[in-house]
């Protein structure tokens, strides 16, 4: 069964709320034990009490991932409450709107120093924790999976999206590249690139500019704007014994708006 994660542990940053958190929750309903982790302390706390008292097998970190110190805290923090590691989502996003004329601007460093950089560091920690934890495994056994979340923007020109749209092709070929570089220790590495789902950033984009909602149907062939949930069952399938031999992809979710894209504004 896909559904199935038990006696697994996973770290889900940037769980605070939107499409990490709803992944977050979908590995619990597998039966999975899981870190949620965010910059916002009061929105993890807040979280983790409707979920504790519900099931006792989630926990909370906040900190910044682009510290190593902090990510060998959250790793830490796994290992202490559930003495293992066994899946990570990088769900962490920052969409940071710029001028490319503007040389004051530090919109690519801050895109890429969070997206990329924090996406390495936790990625790299994580890894060598599951590699001290399976030193008897057997060979061609899988023992771990790592899911980055990036974006169609990989692959669009909007000149005031572009330090995001550089962050996400950059993650992309690293999705690739740990991919071929952890296959040896027998960890997947795959990406999620999204497209018209209501994340916690297109929501605040919408109240702000409701006109744009149409627009986006409109470039969404399958005519909607899909919910986090459904980012939520693709990476749960992602985690499972069912992708074992699935890695290096890039797999987008979007209803087919990257292959018939007719926004002129960013949504994302």
């Amino acid at each position: 069964m896909i559904s199935n994660l038990q006696n697994k542990t996973a770290i889900i940053t940037g769980a605070s709320n939107g499409i990490g958190m709803e992944i977050g929750k979908k590995f619990l309903q597998a039966g999975a034990n899981v870190v949620f982790s965010d910059y916002a302390k009061f929105d993890l706390e807040s979280l983790i009490s409707g979920i504790s008292s519900k099931t006792g097998n989630a926990d909370s970190f906040y900190g910044n991932m682009q510290d190593k110190l902090t990510v060998n805290n959250l790793i830490a923090t796994a290992l202490n409450k559930f003495e293992r590691v066994d899946i990570l989502v990088n769900a962490n996003r920052t969409i940071i709107p710029s001028n490319p004329l503007d040389g004051k601007e530090d919109a690519l460093e801050k895109s890429l120093s969070q997206n990329l950089i924090a996406t390495l560091n936790v990625s790299q920690l994580f890894v060598k924790s599951i590699i001290k934890q399976t030193k008897n495994r057997k060979n061609g056994e899988i023992v771990g999976s790592i899911i980055n979340l990036t974006s169609i923007a990989a692959d669009q020109t909007i000149p005031e999206m572009m330090p995001y749209s550089v962050s996400c092709a950059a993650l992309n070929q690293m999705t690739r590249s740990l991919a071929v570089s952890f296959a040896n220790d027998g960890i997947r590495v795959n990406a999620i690139s999204l497209g018209s789902i209501m994340s916690s950033s297109l929501r605040l984009n919408l109240h702000s500019n409701p006109e744009l909602q149409d627009s986006i149907i409109e470039a969404t062939p399958l005519g909607y704007i899909a919910e986090p949930e459904e980012v939520a069952d693709l990476a749960l399938f992602l985690s499972s014994d069912s992708a074992r031999f699935l890695t290096g992809q890039v797999i987008t979710i979007d209803g087919g708006r990257s292959i018939l894209n007719k926004l002129e504004k960013p949504a994302y």
